[in-house]
Order: C-alpha cells, then sequence, then structure tokens
C-alpha cells in the first residue's frame, strides 16, 4: 500500500514538472498593477477609474525612478463593476492585478445608490485585501483619482498617509474592507465611512497640478446605502464610542484663553440595561491628559478636567444623536454590545432593534485625569 501511494505521489509531481513550462502566464510588466479604484454612479451607469503602478516609470530607467510619475490611470464604464473594470482593462491594454489595491473611493452618488454594489467585486475576488480602505468622495470620486501627488513613490501613498494621521488623531473612523463586510453581518448594516473632498484652488504644493485632498467629515452608511454626510464633529465621536482611539487633543476656554490638551489612554465602556421599555446605554470613559502648552495657572486642574470631560461627552452626545436617534443606524456596534453583555436582552429586543434604537438613551460620565505640568516643562 506505501508503495502504491508513493508511486501515484511521484506521478503527481513528475506531471507538475513536465506540465509546468505548458501553463499559461502573464509577465509582471503586462499586468495593471491596480493601486487604487474609484467608482463613479452616473446615468445608471458605473464608471471606474483605477489607478495602476508602471513599474518603470514614464520614460524612467529604473524600476522605481522618483523623477518620473509611476502611476497611470484608466477609465471604463458598464451596467456593473465587474463590466466597468473590464472595459477599463481593455483600454489599458493589461490584464488587471488587484491583490495590491490599497483604497476603494466611492462616488457620492454611486454610495446613495447602492455601496454594496460597488465592493461586490472586491468581496468575491480571491485577490481582494482586508485591508484595504473604503472612503466616499464628496462629489465625483474619478477627479480625486486624477489628482497626481508629488509625495510618496506613487500617489496612492499620499492617501493612505491622510487618512492613517487623521485616525492617529481621533478625527475620523477608518473602516478596512473587513470591517465593512462585518458590518453586512449586523441587522442595521451601519457604518461611518471618512468622506474625501478634492480642494482645487491650485495653492498646493503637494501635487503637480496644485490640486490637493482634505478629509471632510464621514458618511453615513446604513443597509448598503449613504444616509448622507456627517460633520467632523460627529467622526470623532464616532471613533470615541465604537472604541477606535485611544488619543484626541480638546481646546477648552478658560477664561479669556483658550488651552490645548492631549487626551491619552481613552477607554470607553458601554453598558446596556433596560429602565422599563427603553434601553439605556451608560457610557464610562475615562483618560489622562497633558497639557500641550503651558495653562496660565497649575492649581486649576479640577476645573480643566471637568471642561475636557464636558469637551468628550459632547463629542460622544453628538455622534449618538446624529446616527443611532436620529437615523436608527447602528456605526459604534451597538448590537455586538447588547449581545456580548446580556444575550437574554438582545433576544428580547432583537426583532424591534431599529425602534429599540431611535427611542434609546445614553448617559455618560467621564473622569479626566490631567498632570500637573504641560508637555513644554
Amino acid at each position: 500500500m506505501k508503495k502504491l501511494s508513493f508511486i501515484k505521489m511521484t506521478a503527481v509531481i513528475t506531471a507538475a514538472v513536465v506540465c509546468s513550462g505548458c501553463i499559461p502566464h502573464t509577465e509582471l510588466n503586462e499586468k495593471a498593477i491596480v493601486l487604487a479604484v474609484a467608482v463613479d454612479y452616473e446615468d445608471e451607469k458605473y464608471k471606474v477609474t483605477f489607478q495602476y503602478y508602471s513599474p518603470t516609470g514614464i520614460g524612467g530607467q529604473t524600476p522605481v525612478d522618483n523623477s518620473q510619475p509611476n502611476v497611470l490611470t484608466s477609465s471604463g464604464e458598464g451596467e456593473n463593476v465587474y463590466e466597468a473594470m473590464e472595459e477599463a482593462s481593455f483600454k489599458c491594454g493589461r490584464k488587471l492585478m488587484s491583490g495590491v489595491i490599497q483604497i476603494i473611493i466611492i462616488g457620492e452618488e454611486a454610495a446613495v445608490n447602492s455601496v454594496d454594489k460597488v465592493t461586490d467585486f472586491a468581496e468575491s475576488s480571491f485577490q481582494s485585501r482586508p485591508d484595504m480602505l473604503i472612503a466616499i468622495s464628496s462629489g465625483k470620486a474619478e477627479e480625486l483619482m486624477k489628482v497626481k501627488f508629488n509625495e510618496g513613490t506613487v500617489s496612492t501613498q499620499k492617501l493612505r498617509f491622510l487618512l492613517d494621521n487623521a485616525q492617529a488623531n481621533g478625527l475620523t473612523v477608518l473602516p478596512s474592507a473587513l470591517d465593512y463586510y462585518i458590518t453586512l453581518e449586523t441587522k442595521q448594516q451601519s457604518i461611518c465611512l471618512p468622506v474625501l473632498k478634492l480642494i482645487d484652488d491650485g495653492k498646493s504644493d503637494a501635487s503637480e497640478d496644485g490640486k490637493t485632498i482634505e478629509i471632510d467629515g464621514g458618511a453615513l452608511i446604513k443597509n448598503g446605502r449613504s444616509l448622507g454626510m456627517v460633520s467632523a464633529e460627529v467622526t470623532e465621536g464616532i471613533q470615541l464610542l465604537w472604541g477606535k482611539t485611544t488619543d484626541i487633543s480638546v481646546t477648552v476656554q478658560r477664561e479669556e484663553e483658550k488651552v490645548s490638551i492631549r487626551l491619552s489612554k481613552v477607554k470607553v465602556k458601554i453598558e446596556p440595561i433596560m429602565e422599563g421599555d427603553t434601553l439605556v446605554f451608560k457610557v464610562g470613559a475615562s483618560c489622562r491628559g497633558e497639557y500641550l502648552v503651558a495653562p496660565p495657572h497649575h492649581n486649576n486642574n479640577d476645573e480643566m478636567e471637568q471642561k475636557c470631560g464636558e469637551q468628550l461627552i459632547k463629542l460622544m452626545k453628538t455622534a449618538a444623536e446624529e446616527t443611532v436617534l436620529k437615523c436608527g443606524a447602528d456605526p459604534i456596534n451597538l448590537e455586538k454590545t447588547v449581545r456580548h453583555h446580556d444575550y437574554s436582552l438582545w433576544k428580547q429586543i432583537e426583532d424591534n432593534w431599529e425602534e429599540t434604537l431611535i427611542n434609546s438613551r445614553f448617559e455618560f460620565d467621564v473622569k479626566v485625569e490631567i498632570n500637573r505640568l504641560s508637555m513644554e516643562d
């Protein structure tokens, strides 16, 4: 029996070696290595513009020549994203390699129509990266894809730096494709995606044509569609409630002076309980603080700690009001919170989850402890 198995294994290996020279393949320089994809929706058709890597730049003499643009763009249209991607592939004359996509930017109209239909191609592709980012464009996504930044080896890196830095500073939620797909398994299918806005005033020196891109709040997604834009204040509050940030800067008014304080080690815990027929989310938060500049008086920390706590409560309260209580959306995954805290409670309210959310209540308790010395001392 062992001898027979060995013979079979040898035959398989031999066949693989003999046939390996016959397997069709494509040279790397014949492929379009897609780095970023922009998807717009207009006149009931999808338009895809993708940014792809040019291994030797345009006229460059080395594999990566920073003196030359290392990315090109190609566009296509279709009844769905697949068809549009295929047409764009035909136009650039290369087979698509989508395994290194770093970001998908969805145009404002495409997001209102259906975010799910845009992300379908990435979800079903075996090449897709779970850590690629998804963002919404204020206006057409195509325009953002054509900005050629000077910073970074390729233009896509600049967008990645911009989004990563915004999340590190607690300014916006930065969901990956995996985060988005997980929301599809929840009842409200809600998430808040960062919004990118094109600034075309010709004053920026970060790109070849004076254009630049900035983060402009977020887009609230529910049941696979955008409900509209929310402010940066709301995205900051979502970051806090969702536990996606541990550091945030606040500015508080003290007498006639504004004082900036860096809050770190932010910890937020949400406890759901039923009070009569109302679901109440008791939100507890704690953090440490440091003065970014020396305050007028070091002996008034109690007042400053109270003001910082009020700022955090304002951010979280605004986020809850504009998303959960106003729209019945769940971008901070309260469903998971209730499930894990009290599964019997979840089964009690599961069938009326959206109505329960809209009629819920939030209570906040925040503790801030500020160091006596400023960062400059």
